[in-house]
This record gives structure tokens, C-alpha cells and sequence, in this order.
């Protein structure tokens, strides 16, 4: 069942159907291992989910929610930066999840940065199988993340709609600062013209 909670359920849920036994996902932003979990499960035994972030702590929460749940076998988690996504993965992805802005409980202070997050995107595009999708969650409640929403919206505006489909989400009924989803969707032809 579909839930219009606020735009990470939202992206969860487009995330659902399209990810596939065996697909390969990556979690740009690890956070406290939650989304790590979800991508786990998607891509079932067979698959595999990288995992990205630049804080030991979070990649520590998300290895013992991973390995709680005996789903750390399906992961490679990478304590680097997610602008890096693509010097260490190999392969297509059928989904890219970033969750931007700081670890939950953590330091406020040490959030994603529009810069490192729009050459993150970029990578992230062209490691998408064709369908795939990359689901970006923005939170512009403060600063930093209404930097980043505003950079982010505009690389996806500026996509070739040959290759890319590009989707704004955002809720009506709540508040003007509440966070917001860019879905990117890679065209099924990859980009070639019909024929």
C-alpha cells in the first residue's frame, strides 16, 4: 500500500516495485542503516547494496543494523564520499537512494554539501541501468539543504529528457520546509533515438 507520508516513505514506496531479486542498489548516504536495510531486503539474497558515507559513525550503526538483521552479507559498505560512488562501483544500478542532510543524532553541523551531493547525482545517473531510478531526498529546513535543494533541482531540470525523466515532489499540506523528493528516472532506450 502506497502511503503519502512525506517524500522518504514516498520514495520507498516507488522503490518497492521497481527493485528486483538480484538487482544491485546503493544507499549514497548511510545514515543510521535504515534505508541500507530496506535496500537489502529489495535485492534479496542474490543482490548487492553499496553503502556510502563519510562518518565512521554511521557506517558503524548501519554494519550492527545489518548485521542484526542478517543482511550484512548483501552490503559493501564504503566510508567514503558518495561523490566517489563511481571509482568503486561496478555495474549497473536499478536504484540510487540519498537520504541528504546530516546523521540522525549526530553533529548538525556535518551535513552532505550541495557541491559533493550534485557530482554524487551525476554519478549516480550514469550508473543507473536503463529504468532505474535515483530518488533523492532534500530537506531545505535549513541552510545547507535549501542549497542543495536548489542545486539538485536545477542539474535535474537541465537533463536531457532523451535520457532522463525528472520528477518534483513536494506536499502540499505540509510546510514550506518539509523535505522534498527528486526522482530520476534513466529512459528505457538509454538515451538512443527511436528508431
Amino acid at each position: 500500500m502506497v502511503e503519502l507520508k512525506n517524500a522518504r516513505f514516498l520514495g520507498r514506496d516507488l522503490m518497492r516495485d521497481l527493485i528486483l531479486e538480484g538487482d544491485m542498489a546503493i544507499d549514497a548516504t548511510a545514515g543510521n542503516g535504515h534505508d541500507a536495510l530496506f535496500l537489502c531486503r529489495q535485492v534479496g539474497e542474490t543482490g548487492l547494496v553499496h553503502v556510502f558515507d563519510v562518518q565512521e559513525e554511521a557506517l558503524k550503526r548501519t554494519r550492527e543494523r545489518l548485521e542484526a538483521e542478517g543482511m550484512l552479507k548483501r552490503a559493501k559498505l564504503h566510508l567514503r564520499s558518495h561523490a566517489e560512488m563511481a571509482d568503486v562501483v561496478e555495474g549497473r544500478a536499478r536504484a540510487v537512494l540519498f537520504n541528504l542532510g546530516w546523521l540522525p543524532g549526530g553533529d548538525h553541523e556535518k551535513t552532505t554539501r550541495a557541491e559533493s551531493s550534485a557530482k554524487a547525482v551525476e554519478a549516480a545517473l550514469e550508473l543507473l541501468l536503463p529504468g532505474g531510478m535515483a530518488f533523492i531526498c532534500v530537506y531545505p529546513g535549513h541552510e545547507e539543504g535549501r542549497h542543495e535543494m536548489e542545486m539538485l533541482t536545477g542539474l535535474a531540470k537541465g537533463l536531457d529528457p532523451r535520457r532522463f525523466n525528472a520528477l518534483f515532489s513536494a506536499f502540499l499540506n505540509q510546510r514550506e520546509d518539509s523535505p522534498k523528493l527528486i526522482a530520476i528516472q534513466r529512459n528505457m532506450n538509454g538515451g538512443k533515438e527511436e528508431a
